[in-house]
């Protein structure tokens, strides 16, 4: 080796202090203590002294020669499967992975399009999510990563995986200016994902279905499993071959499953051979460079800082490197809301309120707030509103249910911050006396006169009656301090008026608004996002 290319890679030994450099041991799912920026700065910083030695009198072949020696040695220090020598990723796409990655880690997944809610409750890169399958939840994360050369003509692929499950993972390619979604894996209960070397140095995505149905020509076959392959081609992917065991009808025990290949059918396979069939066969790896099944992955933040580094030396510290900023996330506890970024707490604690209401964690009285047939559940007919109602400077959070869009007399209810504390049936508030006047009812009625403290709520006094009493009246009564007397029914209905007219009517058009994520959104200026799990990602926007 020239003595120049000796200092060099002295130097950039010492530059490149990662973690899996000489020991590419599987990443932990725990941050790895690593500031992208400055890292390069420092790789950068070597890289430069050593050019300061050089002779102004390097030819065009000579700058090219150092710029691929410095490019494969840090290939060679990152966990990369393929030929390095024949690796074409450029500084713009390097920046553009790292730069992917570190969205992931941050919660935006714009890059991919966003997660299918139904499939995935995921906040970030950066800490575990779950995955479903037919509502049967898995435990995965994020938290290992290769670059790899899948199709051998020189494009890198990033293959980031789950450490807890082998079947969890995605695969971005590149369609010649932006990283793309090139295919993934997921956990479930009836099928297997993976990815296999080939004997030509190729990674295939293999995915294996079981117990499913499939046809050839007019006969319809019950397929024990069917296993895709695809091949990675021009920085995407596309299958390239079908395999299926399959038999006519699944409780047939006798006869050899029928092979079918591509839509035809080939073979045969006894019950014997099954197993082996679609075995991992046996792989012998004679080409000059690591295995597939031997590349040890690095955390993502690891992943980030080579590709600065591979970045800055093709482009001669031309490029800025990708600086990781994780999602600040907070679960909040005793909620299903997790937080990401700054929202105040007076929205996480009327957001709460809301997502019970809408998972039907909570129901809204309809009518008698004792009787459960008046119960309502689903938002259809929902409202929700914030006012102030009692003129402190606060606004509480009012709901309602109402019979049609014109309906101003539904029933509202109010929650009062910061306890939150509920009143169901509210008729009217008296500012004077500052109490609540709720009216509930059915077979009896009922008046009830309330004083709110800040944090609870006291029964004043409350009126009752009977709906049906006979001509001769009774019962009515009045209960004030504890102690309930007797009253006439025109006393009954003159205190009830009383009460009536001191108190200002809160209509439902205090609750307008109708309870759905987008409204909800616009009124507390926030983004939300639903979970499989009925919880709420919510997002400031202000």
């Amino acid at each position: 080796m020239k003595k120049k290319t000796a200092a060099l890679m002295a130097a950039l030994v010492l530059a490149v202090s990662l973690s899996a450099c000489n020991d590419k041991t599987p990443a932990s799912t725990e941050t790895a203590n690593i500031t992208s920026v400055e890292e390069t700065e420092e790789i950068t910083e070597e890289i430069e002294e050593v050019e300061e030695e050089s002779t102004p009198e390097e030819t065009e072949e000579e700058i090219a020669e150092k710029k691929r020696e410095k490019s494969q040695f840090v290939l060679g220090e990152m966990p990369y499967y393929g030929d390095i020598a024949n690796c074409k990723m450029t500084a713009k796409q390097a920046t553009a992975y790292a730069q992917l990655i570190a969205d992931g880690l941050a919660g935006d997944f714009s890059f991919r399009g966003g997660y299918d809610e139904d499939l995935y409750d995921i906040v970030s890169w950066s800490e575990p999510f779950y995955e479903y399958d037919y509502d049967y939840p898995t435990e995965v994360d994020r938290t290992q990563v290769i670059l790899g050369d899948f199709s051998t003509d020189g494009t890198p692929y990033l293959y980031i995986s789950s450490s807890r499950e082998p079947s969890s993972f995605e695969l971005y390619g590149w369609d010649g200016s932006r990283p793309i979604l090139s295919g993934s894996g997921v956990t479930a209960l009836r099928n297997d994902y993976r990815l296999s070397e080939q004997e030509d140095g190729t990674v295939r995505l293999v995915r294996r279905f079981y117990n499913t149905e499939t046809s050839c020509g007019d006969e319809d076959f019950w397929a024990a499993v069917t296993c895709l392959e695809y091949a990675f081609v021009d920085g995407n992917s596309e299958q390239v071959r079908e395999r299926i065991l399959a038999k006519p009808d699944p409780t047939e025990n006798s006869g050899p499953f029928c092979i079918i290949q591509n839509g035809e059918p080939i073979g045969q396979c006894s019950d014997a051979e099954y197993d082996a069939f679609f075995g991992k066969e046996p792989h012998t790896h004679t080409l000059p460079y690591n295995c597939f099944y031997d590349v040890k992955p690095c955390s993502l933040e690891e992943m980030v800082n080579y590709l600065n580094t591979y970045a800055t030396v093709m482009s001669d510290s031309q490029v800025l490197p990708i600086e990781i900023k994780k999602a600040e996330t907070v679960k909040r506890a005793g909620t299903g809301i997790t937080t990401k970024g700054k929202v105040s707490q007076w929205k996480i604690d009327s957001l709460e309120i809301l997502r019970q209401y809408m998972n039907d964690e909570l129901l809204i009285a309809n009518g008698n707030a004792d009787a459960a047939s008046y119960l309502t559940s689903g938002s259809e007919k929902f409202y929700f509103g914030l006012a102030d109602i009692n003129n402190d400077g606060v606004q509480e959070l009012l709901l309602s249910y109402k019979y049609g869009e014109a309906d101003e007399d539904g029933d509202v209810q109010i929650h009062f911050p910061p306890s939150y504390e509920c009143l169901m049936n509210v008729y009217g508030f008296d500012s004077i006396n500052k109490t609540y006047m709720v009216s509930q009812g059915s077979v009896c009625i009922e008046e009830i006169i309330y004083t709110y403290d800040g944090t609870s709520f006291s029964v004043l006094c409350s009126l009752q009656g009977d709906w049906n009493a006979s001509e001769d009246g009774g019962p009515y009564t009045i209960t004030e301090n504890g102690k309930t007397s007797e009253i006439s029914e025109e006393e009954f209905w003159a205190i009830e008026n009383d009460w009536s007219n001191r108190h200002t009517r809160i209509s439902a058009k205090n609750a307008n608004t109708h309870l759905d994520i987008e409204n909800i959104e616009n009124t507390f200026q926030v983004k939300i996002d639903v979970q499989s799990s009925g919880g709420w990602v919510v997002t400031g926007v202000e």
